[in-house]
């Protein structure tokens, strides 16, 4: 499949600021939700929480993050920059708002309306990098884009864990806040959006659909769309499950202090950093279902292992590895992209991450509840189980590797 790109020689210079400051608000937002996670022996101190309960308002941001489908689809329609900035900047605000919760409705509203804001940007942002890039760079740009995710999350829960052990368990929210506002307000300010006919996407789109403009309703028949929704899924199923627990897990199982309990959850998103751009060189290179296929099978294994052990050393190790090899989500989103436009991009991912966010609405709940009724030990067990699934959905995928080859 030959492509002509006809994009001007000032155009990489745009891609990399789409990039940065995608990157950057993207870095924040997960700043924002990555604070729960070592807070939450905390809260369910101070709330008086079940642990089905503090699962509960953990998934209850996700109930929130659901809008991903909307926001992709008014990013079709009024522009990328334009949805992302104001989402930045209303995420921001009830961040801090949140540490001036009394109560658990306060806390849960707090944790939903943060969903909302923040789920605007993700098929946004998503739609937004995907069709900047040309194939043979997706890839790698979506896996660079990715690691704001989990450098985001890292930062977020050092900061929680670093103020939380000083000040208490409100003290991290304002602090985060206020630096996402700022980041939506300087996008706002320094990012100018290209038309999307001018995008790499753009040109790959009318080769690949023979010059038919794709339509809203298409995408709705589109076989990666739905794979991804499910990928996705498997993908927040596991980690967000592991990114609300594994402070406790480590606590009560492992029996660690608070501190190296929150800098273990945190241990594991630097693996993921490292593994967004490992995959999504490797995805590149071979092709996005090998890849993920491949990669998350590893991850598997490890994640198993360190159910097992009990040396810090041990699990220090084990789930830095985990993250690495687990990383698929940068390739799995770039296969919507590869099979569909930019008219129709923001929906499209909207569906897809749709579908994540089902898997992050389960991940905590189901990990509380499994903790509480059956034990630490058993809950963890989904994680292994989570990414073997997801290293055989994937092979239903169509990979248009060897096309753009």
């Amino acid at each position: 499949m030959k492509v002509q790109y006809n994009q001007g020689s000032d155009w990489d210079r745009y891609a990399r600021k789409v990039l940065f400051w995608n990157w950057l608000t993207w870095f924040f937002n997960f700043m924002d939700r990555g604070l729960i996670g070592p807070l939450l022996p905390l809260i369910v101190l101070y709330f008086h929480l079940s642990l089905t309960a503090a699962g509960g308002i953990v998934s209850l941001f996700f109930v929130g993050y659901l809008s991903t489908f909307l926001g992709g689809f008014l990013s079709d329609k009024l522009g990328r920059k334009r949805v992302i900035s104001p989402s930045v900047i209303g995420f921001g605000v009830v961040t801090s708002l949140t540490a001036l919760a009394r109560s658990v409705p306060w806390l849960a509203t707090t944790r939903i309306v943060t969903g909302v804001f923040e789920g605007f940007q993700y098929s946004t942002g998503a739609a937004w990098l995907s069709e900047t890039y040309p194939y043979a760079k997706r890839g790698k740009a979506l896996a660079l884009w990715e690691t704001g995710y989990s450098i985001g999350t890292l930062g977020g829960m050092v900061l929680a864990t670093l103020l939380a052990a000083r000040w208490g368990w409100r003290a991290p929210w304002p602090v985060a806040g206020f630096l996402s506002i700022l980041a939506g307000v300087l996008m706002m300010i320094f990012v100018k959006e290209r038309p999307q006919i001018s995008t790499p996407g753009y040109d790959e789109m009318k080769v690949f659909t023979a010059g038919a403009a794709p339509k809203i309703r298409d995408v709705f028949r589109m076989r990666n769309v739905w794979v991804v929704f499910i990928l996705h899924g498997l993908y927040n199923f596991t980690f967000w499950m592991a990114g609300a627990w594994i402070t406790t897990y480590a606590i009560k199982v492992k029996h660690l202090s608070f501190v190296n309990g929150g800098l273990l959850s945190a241990v594991l998103f630097a693996g993921i950093t490292i593994g967004l751009l490992l995959n999504g060189a490797v995805a590149d290179r071979i092709g996005r279902v090998k890849a993920i296929s491949l990669l998350s099978f590893v991850s598997a294994l490890i994640m198993l292992v360190f159910t097992q052990v009990s040396s810090p050393v041990l699990l220090y190790v084990c789930i830095v590895l985990a993250g690495i090899f687990g990383a698929y989500i940068s390739s799995a989103i770039a296969l919507v992209t590869d099979t569909s436009g930019p008219e129709i991009a923001g929906t499209a991912f909207g569906i897809a991450t749709f579908g994540g966010e089902m898997g992050a609405i389960l991940g905590p709940l189901m990990g509380g509840f499994v903790a509480q009724y059956f034990g630490f030990q058993t809950a963890f067990y989904m994680l292994p189980i989570s990414l073997v699934v997801s290293s055989i959905v994937v092979w239903v995928a169509r990979d248009v590797h060897h096309r753009y080859r």
